[in-house]
């Protein structure tokens, strides 16, 4: 197999080295493996906090580059933040006694959840939203429980203990966490190791995804699409150069020995365009607003399209893009807000693939986030005699709601999976992110107040008015006949209203 490769800055211009290898690669992995061995491809084997111990650290740095300066990149990964957390998850006390619930969840947890953080800079949501990024972005995020009832935020980079523990969590012989070192920040943004504290596991919030069983830290999610985006910047700036150098060129003229002529042309009147005496100038009439070229015969001149792309160049990019996503399971339509090539079902189908991923990162984010800071609060309520005598508060969350496409569709869609059994309504009401029991308390207050407004029309015109229409109900359908007898009371009773009329 010849290989070709081009040794990147060894001298001021770079030399193409063609290697011959002999030997080829099939698809019968003990071959490939023979072929590899021979060539001297050599693959590590260790286990995933040995691995990472040497190349984590390097992965964050690279993915805070991507971050800050890659719109792409950052853009997936905001995107599929505000899909998985959007506005935060919310509460559900599930005991029996709605007034506690009501005022845990509102008396407690709300007041709570407008400033959880030491600054107070961030909200509730703002904390899921950062803490969530962070994960995708870093691959683990801690944050610290203070003895003033709130968070105190850290970053990655900042789980580092140096020399008490390189990957800033000391474990058991189980990989058990039994120890966090965090390091604060220098005055020049440097990691200050030397000055790194230890906290016990319960002071921690730890959220993290490592990828094997063997590690302990996370790495960034979008590790492995690293490769394809350097590609695609490579991809991007050569094509936005061919644009710049396309964009300096005006006209072509097309004549005889061109080159020589042009060059001669160059070096005798480098400022043609105003000098006269200059033998291309005296061939040019350049008037307000154009300029006249008088051309012997043979010679050409001709405008340059500037609208010429790369051939294929938005095709490939969206290709690249559909492949950048796949780690955060998103899709084109997602990647570029772009649904002009897809219909509903489509559309539909992509959602509903993304929205499992999605619901791995929103199961991470209540298993590890979300119900570690409840439990810690109520923790401290109840030492405040806030929760009563109660020991054990059930609760819940309602997640994020899944993206409605079609709204018209996705309703008639539910309606009929309830209809049918299929789900139930708190099902959909938690669907669409709500409480079913605060949207029946509050169905049941308007339809009491369409009611009471239907009434009071009938006792002041004598008419009467459905009262759905003040409820956003849909009207009763009037009833038709279906036998004879309907059919024949019917008419008598029309019959009679035509004779009291009459007289």
């Amino acid at each position: 197999m010849t290989v070709v490769r081009t040794p990147q800055h060894s001298e001021p211009q770079d030399k193409l080295v063609i290697e011959q290898r002999l030997g080829r690669y099939t698809a019968l992995g003990f071959r490939s493996v023979t072929i590899a061995n021979r060539e001297g491809r050599n693959y590590p084997t260790a286990s995933g906090d040995a691995t990472m111990k040497y190349h984590r650290k390097e992965l964050i740095k690279q993915s805070r580059w991507f971050y800050n300066n890659n719109e792409i990149y950052r853009g997936l990964i905001d995107r599929a933040v505000s899909y998985i957390v959007s506005n935060g998850f919310t509460l559900q006390i599930k005991t029996d006694n709605a007034g506690f619930n009501q005022k845990v969840e509102q008396g407690l947890w709300k007041p709570f959840m407008r400033r959880p953080e030491i600054r107070g800079l961030l909200s509730g949501s703002e904390v899921a939203q950062m803490i969530l990024r962070e994960v995708i972005l870093c691959g683990d995020n801690p944050a610290y429980k203070t003895n003033k009832g709130v968070l105190q935020l850290f970053e990655a980079e900042q789980l580092d203990g140096g020399r008490q523990s390189a990957t800033g969590v000391e474990t058991d012989r189980y990989n058990r966490p039994m120890r966090f070192w965090l390091s604060p920040y220098g005055e020049h943004g440097g990691i200050k190791t030397h000055q790194a504290v230890k906290f016990d596991p319960s002071q921690i919030l730890f959220v993290t995804n490592p990828d094997r069983p063997s590690a302990t830290r996370g790495i960034p999610a979008m590790q492995a699409a690293f490769p394809m985006l350097h590609r695609i910047n490579d991809i991007c700036d050569s094509e936005a150069i061919a644009w710049q150098l396309l964009a300096r060129l005006a006209v072509s003229i097309n004549r005889e020995n061109a080159e020589q002529k042009a060059w001669m042309q160059s070096k005798e009147n480098p400022n043609n365009a105003s000098d006269t005496s200059g033998q291309l100038a005296t061939r040019l009439t350049e008037l307000s607003y154009a300029l006249m070229f008088h051309a012997n015969p043979g010679e050409e001149i001709k405008g340059i399209d500037h609208n010429i792309p790369g051939k294929n160049f938005s095709e490939s990019l969206r290709m690249f893009l559909r492949l950048l996503g796949l780690p955060l399971g998103l899709p084109l339509e997602l990647v570029l807000l772009d649904w002009t090539r897809s219909n509903y079902s489509q559309s539909r189908a992509v959602l509903e693939q993304a929205y499992q991923m999605f619901l791995f990162w929103q199961a991470k984010m209540e298993d590890f986030f979300y119900v570690p800071l409840v439990e810690w609060k109520m923790d401290q309520w109840r030492q405040s005699n806030l929760l009563g005598n109660r020991k054990q508060i059930p609760f819940a969350f309602i997640r994020p709601t899944f993206p409605w496409i079609d709204q018209l569709k996705e309703a008639q869609a539910k309606a009929s999976m309830v209809e049918h059994c299929f789900m139930t309504h708190a099902e959909v009401c938690k669907s669409r992110g709500q409480d079913r029991e605060e949207v029946v308390t509050m169905r049941e207050k308007e339809i009491r107040e369409a009611i009471a407004i239907a009434q009071k029309i009938q006792t002041d015109t004598g008419i009467a008015v459905p009262w759905e229409l003040f409820a956003g109900l849909e009207l009763p359908k009037a009833k038709t006949a279906t036998t004879a007898q309907e059919v024949t009371a019917a008419v008598e009773d029309a019959q009679e209203a035509h004779d009291a009329l009459s007289e």
